[in-house]
């Protein structure tokens, strides 16, 4: 496995492996998690999974993401749906979300987020975040993601912020907000490959995370 994750970035710009040993303890991938703080750019990577043959030809498959808050603008409504804490609670009790976590946020509030189930016989590619992980996530279920290759993705403060006003300038108007998602690590670094995701790096990353996917599924 290790050996067709490095063929695949051989050469690879924005694509790097931090701790060659992390990576030679998958034994297995069952899936593949992306992760990042804020504005690091993981949708636009996720989007261009996506929308590539890998998906098309039912390879790969991207499940839904289901977040309880509000919608904001320049929310991905193909990415997300929103939807109420009882109504999340409800599709958990039936089935309909299967793996989900909780997000602390600003003032002491959570945000409940959770993925319908994968296509049968696809890798499932998740786009998460970086609370995934915390202590404090009550990931369920329990060792779902025990095989799973967690792909970070990193851009600089500065950007992440550019970024974050650009997309939601509705939240960017809320300064307590906005502190908390920019205090936020750019990266989780437990993560088996970083991509850098700025500049002149952005379109080699778009090309470099699909090439890695399409290694994992031939």
């Amino acid at each position: 496995m290790r050996r067709a994750i490095t063929d695949s970035i051989a050469g690879a710009r924005a694509v790097r492996i931090p701790d060659l040993d992390r990576l030679a303890e998958l034994d297995r991938i069952d899936a593949v998690v992306v992760v990042g703080a804020t504005c690091v750019g993981k949708t636009t990577l996720v989007d261009e999974i996506r929308a590539s043959e890998l998906c098309a030809r039912g390879a790969v498959d991207v499940p839904l993401r289901y977040i309880t808050r509000m919608p904001r603008g320049g929310d991905n409504l193909i990415e997300n749906l929103h939807v109420t804490a009882e109504e999340f609670a409800a599709r958990v009790a039936a089935g309909e979300i299967d793996l989900h976590w909780i997000r602390c946020m600003e003032g002491g509030r959570e945000v409940r987020y959770g993925f319908a189930h994968p296509r049968p016989g696809a890798l499932p590619v998740l786009s998460a975040n970086n609370a995934i992980r915390a202590p404090d996530a009550r990931l369920r279920p329990v060792g779902r993601l025990d095989h799973a290759l967690w792909v970070g993705v990193s851009a600089p403060p500065e950007l992440r912020a550019q970024r974050l006003r650009r997309r939601s300038p509705d939240l960017w108007a809320r300064p307590e907000a906005v502190a908390h998602r920019l205090a936020e690590p750019a990266f989780d670094a437990r993560v088996h490959l970083m991509i850098d995701n700025q500049g002149e790096l952005e379109p080699a990353a778009k090309a470099e995370i699909v090439a890695l996917v399409r290694a994992l599924v031939l």
